[in-house]
């Protein structure tokens, strides 16, 4: 029966994880959402022997929170995972209560869509990506379906269970570091809205790389680049007046380190980076703003530069380790889960360009993930698939979508072909420790 500290340690869990298991606010505790749908009605059955074959590839999975008087630890549950039915009302949302089971993350479908909930402590957005692509690919099998495997997908073959239980955090510390020469730390500007408790408003933007044009082009292998000026000036353009000297609209754009780091371990491995808007539309040409942006992007994505931002955020975990006892871990988690929403004004992040088998792809009609905005106003939710940026913005309860037309407009208003594609409420399933 393994069993796991989960104190903050550099061998623990990523550090918005970490923060969101012990950070006292119960937004914290909201878990990202995987939205998969087929061509086919699933049968909940077949996914619940799909999701248990699938599981000796992704054996971190199947840590469980338990409470101790220090902090939590993890333990191994090897047990059958059970797979729930969801409903869906009459206005479009989606019921995302219900049971977990004791686990850190829920597989359920309704109709023709399965929806992967697992907390950020277990896999980041490239890792929730592998594990949905495993999944529908063993369904698709059990369902009597012919489809094989290019490569694109961990299956049960592969031969190497063991590497997703290693932590590739651990070998950042080795990683020569340095801060980036040229940086923009810039003061954030941090919508203040206090909503009330709801389901968030989730907007969908898609973005034909085949279509792009003009200056947008050159930077299609770097979505983000041309998406997070055009975001944050919708931003600046409804805010300004509330906005002080010296603040800009900053992103928060999370990186997968694997690219710059390879690993086969699908635990948590990205860190954040910031991009703040410093050049306006409408003052400058939207190329110069492009330019201006990749370079602020580029100067951080460096590997000794990335080395160094995430081993910041470790060192954030090692202060949360050291903390005696439940309590005081829980403090420090809000104090620090503050700190870390202040430096941004809101949240991309993205799960990569995905690939998959074309015998697969032919069953596969959606495949995108959505990231809940915690302290933040909104965040957006990125993935590239079948040649199409699919952004999701999720927004607290009461926005009506507006603002995510606003950006689409823009989008258009300078040769980006983009369109909003669906718009519908959801309420994020929130974990609640033992």
């Amino acid at each position: 029966n393994m069993e796991m500290s989960i104190n903050g340690s550099r061998s623990g869990q990523d550090v918005p994880g970490g923060l969101s298991l012990y950070a006292g606010d119960a937004a914290c505790g909201a878990v990202p959402r995987f939205v998969v749908s087929l061509t086919m009605h699933v049968r909940s059955g077949i996914l619940e022997q799909a999701v248990n074959d699938v599981l000796p590839l992704f054996p971190h999975l199947c840590a469980c929170p338990v409470r101790t008087e220090g902090g939590y630890v993890l333990r191994k549950d090897t047990g059958r995972v059970k797979v729930f039915r969801k409903e869906i009302s009459r206005d479009g949302m989606t019921d995302a209560s219900g049971d977990m089971d004791g686990r850190l993350f829920r597989v359920s479908c309704e109709g023709k869509t399965i929806f992967f909930d697992i907390h950020v402590a277990l896999l980041d957005e490239r890792g929730m990506a592998a594990f949905a692509k495993s999944v529908v690919f063993r369904y698709i099998q059990l369902a009597g379906y012919p489809v094989s495997n290019d490569g694109n997908v961990r299956t049960l073959t592969d031969g190497e269970i063991h590497v997703s239980e290693e932590d590739p955090m651990e070998h950042i510390a080795d990683i020569p570091a340095s801060r980036p020469a040229w940086y923009m730390d810039a003061k954030a500007f941090l919508l203040r809205h206090d909503r009330p408790e709801g389901p968030d408003r989730i907007t969908q933007i898609r973005v034909p790389l085949s279509r792009l044009r003009s200056h947008a082009k050159d930077h299609g292998s770097l979505p983000v680049t041309f998406i997070a000026p055009l975001v944050s000036h919708a931003v600046y353009e409804k805010y300004r007046q509330e906005m002080g000297a010296g603040e800009y609209v900053v992103a928060s754009i999370s990186v997968n380190l694997r690219q710059y780091f390879p690993t086969l371990s699908f635990r948590p491995f990205s860190t954040a980076v910031t991009l703040a808007y410093n050049r306006r539309l409408g003052e400058y040409p939207f190329n110069t703003i492009l330019m201006s942006q990749k370079k602020l992007l580029e100067a951080q994505l460096k590997p000794d530069a990335l080395a160094y931002n995430a081993g910041r955020r470790l060192d954030d975990m090692e202060r949360l380790s050291s903390a005696a006892g439940l309590a005081a871990k829980e403090r420090m988690a809000e104090e620090m889960a503050s700190i870390e929403a202040a430096r941004s004004t809101y949240m991309i992040r993205g799960a990569g360009n995905v690939g998959m088998p074309e015998s697969m792809q032919r069953y596969v009609t959606e495949f995108y993930p959505i990231f809940t905005p915690v302290r933040q106003d909104f965040a957006v939710s990125m993935v590239v698939f079948r040649n199409e940026a699919v952004l999701t913005f999720a927004e607290k309860n009461g926005a009506d979508g507006s603002f995510c037309r606003r950006v689409a407009e823009l989008m258009n208003e300078n040769d980006i072909c983009a369109y909003v594609s669906d718009e519908f409420d959801m309420m994020p399933m929130k974990y609640e420790l033992p």
